[in-house]
């Protein structure tokens, strides 16, 4: 009888360690550790989210920036003195460096109508005397915009 009762505490001792294992486990195994696992997930998917974020506020900026820079430009330097002597009167008559002082002196008077009016009929003048000396005939310079 002593025998069956130290059989039957150590069966009852195994069984309760059993059960206490397993519902250590169900606390710092599944139940226990998804919510960590959980709170990690979605730190790590607002991290993801705020990257794409900034990656897309890059993009945007740079997208921005390129239309900045193509609109100044565009103000800055009018397509026609893009292509070298093209839209300057005369330009066929002048080298590089007085192109590039045209251009300059254009963009210098462009807030000043009148400075610019001034510089434009003095430019043109010498163009026409530069074409009389070389025997080049030049077209009639453009009109005047009459909006001041």
């Amino acid at each position: 009888m002593k025998a069956q009762t130290t059989i039957s505490i150590l069966v009852a001792s195994a069984l309760a360690l059993t059960a206490a294992s397993a519902v250590a486990q169900g606390k710092h195994g599944q139940g226990g550790a998804a919510p960590p696992q959980r709170a990690q997930v979605e730190r790590g998917q607002r991290d993801f989210d705020r990257d794409r974020m900034r990656e897309r506020d890059r993009a945007d900026d740079a997208a921005k920036d390129r239309k900045q820079d193509r609109d100044r430009d565009r103000i800055h330097a009018p397509d026609e003195a893009q292509n070298g002597n093209q839209g300057i009167y005369g330009g066929e008559l002048m080298n590089a460096q007085e192109r590039n002082q045209y251009r300059e002196q254009l963009r210098l008077t462009e807030s000043d109508p009148k400075a610019r009016s001034q510089f434009m009929k003095q430019h043109q003048e010498k163009m026409k005397l530069r074409a009389k000396e070389k025997g080049v005939n030049l077209p009639d310079p453009p009109a005047e915009d009459s909006g001041d």
